[in-house]
């Protein structure tokens, strides 16, 4: 059995889609699975509620009862009550591309695999400055993954971005082996903390370009602001409990100018090459602004966790 596990929080407009193109393709799994929401709203259980009966699976449905004390403590949850060999986790406020389990399954053939990771994909067009910092940050984290989890890099990525066989997995779309790892409670990047830990104890992590999952990024500066200084700032939780090694720190100031070419090479006409420009400065006030937060007002998780209502 495997075990499909959504977090949500008021996404009543979204979590149907979620739900459906999450389950794509089910009958060519080869197995039997459960389906597991937690979410501390009644508007987002009665929609889903909706299409789980539209799509008959009634009998595979659980709801957890989330008491809405963040993410993390959802995830000890969902995961307490999952009963699955195989965990797939993703979020309410997304929807999937064909077949996103299946693709991902396979990579479970090989013993020595414990995590696999999807590919997010921006849901948004590229015709104004927001949605194509989305796509060209999307398509950047594509880029890494292609060139540290699986065997064929392509493109410039030999001349540019070294190697070092470990990305964290994306929470948009990932699938681990059952376990009693559980991420802390103050944890702001519940993902990469697992991705972390299964790679330390000697697990492979992959990746699946072929499982899409789409993502609706923030629409205004402030609200990019907002989610990267708590997924991105996140990183440097991970150092404080201990499970970031030199050759695995993936996100830093430093390792971001690894792909200093990348915005530049990305942009196809003058508009886009004009907005990729205006990411340097962004970046860099954000990774400012992180420095400050973290390190010198060392703000705790309910004071950095903002919910972004932009990309709802």
């Amino acid at each position: 059995m495997i075990s499909l596990i959504i977090t949500a929080y008021k996404e009543a407009a979204t979590i149907g889609k979620c739900i459906e193109t999450f389950v794509s393709g089910h009958d060519t799994w080869g197995q039997d699975f459960e389906l597991l929401l937690g979410c501390p709203d009644e508007e987002t259980l009665n929609a889903a509620l909706i299409k789980v009966r539209e799509l008959g699976l009634e009998g595979k449905f659980k709801h957890i009862s989330d008491p809405g004390r963040g993410k993390p403590a959802a995830m000890h949850l969902l995961m307490d009550a999952a009963a699955g060999d195989v965990w797939f986790f993703g979020d309410g406020d997304t929807y999937f591309g064909d077949n996103p389990v299946g693709r991902m399954l396979k990579h479970f053939e090989h013993s020595e695999v414990v995590g696999v990771t999807g590919r997010p994909r921006s849901a948004d067009a590229k015709d104004t400055m927001m949605g194509y910092f989305g796509n060209l940050l999307s398509d950047a984290a594509h880029h890494k993954r292609n060139v540290d989890l699986t065997s064929t890099p392509q493109g410039r990525s030999a001349t540019f971005v070294k190697k070092r066989n470990f990305f964290p997995m994306s929470g948009y779309l990932y699938a681990i082996r059952r376990t009693e790892l559980r991420p802390p409670t103050d944890c702001l990047v519940e993902d990469a903390y697992i991705s972390y830990v299964l790679f330390n104890a000697g697990g492979r992590i992959e990746y699946e370009p072929t499982a899409e999952v789409f993502v609706k990024y923030p629409k205004t500066l402030n609200d990019y602001f907002k989610q990267k200084n708590r997924s991105t700032g996140g990183y440097i939780q991970l150092w404080q409990y201990g499970i970031v090694r030199p050759e695995t720190k993936t996100r830093s100031f430093w390792r971001e100018l690894e792909y200093f070419w990348f915005p530049l090479s990305y942009a196809t006409n003058i508009q886009q090459l004009f907005w990729s420009l205006l990411l340097y400065p962004i970046r860099l006030w954000m990774w400012v602004m992180i420095y400050w937060e973290r390190k010198v007002m060392k703000k705790d998780f309910v004071k950095t966790w903002v919910r972004v209502e932009s990309t709802k």
